[in-house]
């Protein structure tokens, strides 16, 4: 089954490719969605979605700097937004294909499915009265109140779209696909007929023009407007409460792996699969009772009505790490009072400015000091720094416009760039800057020319479906494995790489996009150094590949990256496919 589902999704992608450049127009995503649409049940493109995003480079590389800047974000705890200040963000909404469209009842559609996100993610629809009589089945777990409020923009607009200053940002007709330049600074809204699914996102918006698309039967409550029209059960505008949680970087709240995984939020007990319709409470699964009213489940609108606290905190942390273009917008698009949420309506505008006036100072082979111009109401700041060819950046935090790098390697060539932390939030980073350390006298480290580095990789059921390959820090294919033979299912890989010193990146590609382990077997990667030291261990458990980035010196090896204030993760995991809503 599963290599017939290989074929199908091969397909898809390719019509996926050829589909699409800067904007996707999703199908159904593979037999699964395709048997849900028949039983009307929920459907939706994420999963489909992100494979595509990550087929392009510069999607992958600002992929990787969005979850840079949600790491940094989870270490600072007084970013995290008071309730009785929300940051405001603007929207914009963007009607496609609509047939005899009336403006007026669109434009009140909009405002009215705004006024449902504002209630669902600030924890004050009128249904949460049904989570309180339910949550003695969830030990542990309060229904979240997230610090946002959506605000249809109505001043400034892009121009060419026939809005006026005074106008709610409604287009109609003016737009395609799930992408516009124009529109960056903006969460915008996709309204499309006919998709085939009820919507989709990327993992983690960017603000940059991105956005989350709805099928035309699932936006807004009522009666809705002619041919965008919300259809029961998913009539109560609950299908975009869902997306633009995964917007925000939520996962589905099975992870999409059954109780062997987790959507990274601590507080929402694992659960095997989706649920549909209105089931019952409580039942159970992974020895836990399902969260199944949670926006992040498969239900219908009329039986889902929480995020939880857990959620909310990994969404709040998102918007201040990620999506700072878009709050410092919401003074300059917002004119007058907020939304329904009660705030007001001005946005959170970044009240300090980004570092000028940076240098660096070179003090040695291995030490350098970067200074910059000190900012008013700047809180700290943080600079992040990284040798050049590599992909893992460093950082340190500061109190005051100066810091003292150290541990670099002699000789070598250093990107570097700085932001300011004000009141309101992260400042963006300064344009990258340059310094080269001084070289060792005579030249050469001194140190080992050739390393050992062992290996070890656990293939699961599906070891067709498995590559790997170490590249070192310019690019180049050190050693590749894979792919193997069906009699290599489940059986481990060993390997002896003999490699300079330097820094490494190694990575093991599924082909499916399932990884190499929980439903499919007990995959893992393991990297020993020559005294047969683990610096490496990664459960197998990520969606397309898994990347590791490492470097060795005189036979000893660790990751790289990392500080004393804000150390690197043991491991990166690039992609990480979620299922389909």
């Amino acid at each position: 089954m599963k290599n017939f589902l290989n074929l199908v999704i091969g397909i898809m992608s390719i019509m996926l490719i050829f589909s699409c450049n800067q904007d996707l127009d999703l199908p159904v995503e593979d037999t699964k969605a395709s048997v849900e649409q028949e039983q009307d049940l929920r459907t939706c493109g994420h999963a489909a979605h992100m494979d595509v995003l990550m087929q392009n480079e510069d999607y992958r590389v600002l992929r990787q700097e969005l979850m840079l800047n949600l790491k940094e974000e989870a270490v600072d705890v007084e970013s995290r937004a008071l309730c009785s200040d929300p940051v405001v963000l603007p929207v914009a909404v963007h009607y496609q294909g609509v047939t005899s469209p009336n403006a007026t009842c669109l434009i009140a559609l909009a405002q009215s499915q705004i006024d449902i996100l504002n209630q669902d993610f600030q924890g004050t629809n009128t249904d949460i009265s049904t989570w309180n009589s339910n949550a003695s089945y969830f030990p542990g777990v309060s229904n979240g109140e997230t610090c946002i409020e959506f605000v249809l923009a109505n001043t400034n607009h892009p121009s060419g779209y026939g809005l006026s200053n005074g106008d709610l940002a409604v287009t109609i007709n003016q737009t395609t696909g799930d992408q516009d330049s124009d529109w960056s600074g903006y969460i915008n809204f996709f309204v499309q007929p006919n998709t085939g699914l009820l919507g989709y996102s990327p993992l983690g918006g960017a603000g940059n023009g991105d956005g989350v698309v709805i099928d035309a039967n699932a936006f807004g409550s009522g009666n809705g407007c002619g041919s965008v029209s919300p259809n029961s059960p998913y009539n109560l505008g609950r299908t975009l409460t869902h997306e633009l949680g995964h917007y925000l970087n939520l996962d589905h709240i099975w992870a999409d792996a059954g109780c062997n995984n987790s959507d990274l939020v601590s507080d929402t007990p694992n659960q095997n699969n989706e649920n549909y319709g209105c089931p019952s409470i409580p039942q159970s699964s992974c020895g836990t009772n399902d969260l199944s009213m949670n926006y992040m489940d498969y239900v219908n609108d009329a039986c889902m009505y929480m995020f939880t606290n857990g959620q909310s905190n990994r969404m709040e942390n998102w918007v201040n790490a990620n999506l700072t273009n878009v709050s410092s917008n919401a003074s300059t698009v917002i004119s007058g009072g907020g939304g329904s949420g009660g705030g007001s309506g001005g946005g959170t505008p970044v009240t300090c400015g980004i570092p000028t006036q940076i240098n660096a100072t070179v003090t040695g082979t291995s030490t350098t000091t970067v200074s910059w111009g000190a900012e008013s109401g700047a809180i700290k700041y943080r600079v992040r720094y990284r040798k050049v060819g590599t992909t893992t950046w460093s950082l340190k935090t500061v109190a005051t416009p100066s810091v003292a790098l150290t541990g670099l390697q002699s000789g070598s060539k250093y990107q570097y760039r700085v932001r300011t932390r004000c009141a309101s939030g992260w400042t963006p980073y300064s344009p990258l800057k340059t310094f080269t350390t001084q070289a060792n006298p005579g030249g050469g480290s001194g140190g080992s020319s050739t390393n050992t580095i062992k290996l070890r990789l656990k293939l699961d059921d599906y070891p067709e479906e498995t590559t790997w390959e170490l590249v070192d820090d310019s690019g180049d294919v050190v050693d590749f494995g894979g792919p193997y033979p069906v009699s290599k299912a489940n059986k481990l890989i060993s390997k002896t790489l003999s490699i300079p010193d330097g820094d490494y990146t190694l990575y093991v590609d599924d082909s499916y996009g399932d990884g190499i382990c929980c439903q499919y077997g007990n995959g893992y990667i393991k990297l020993r150094d020559v005294n047969n030291v683990l610096f490496a261990n990664h459960n197998g458990n990520f969606g397309t590949y898994a990347e590791i980035d490492f470097e060795v010196y005189d036979n000893v090896a660790e990751f790289g990256g990392g500080s004393s204030d804000d150390a690197a993760p043991s491991l990166v995991q690039k992609t990480r496919v979620v299922g389909s809503f």
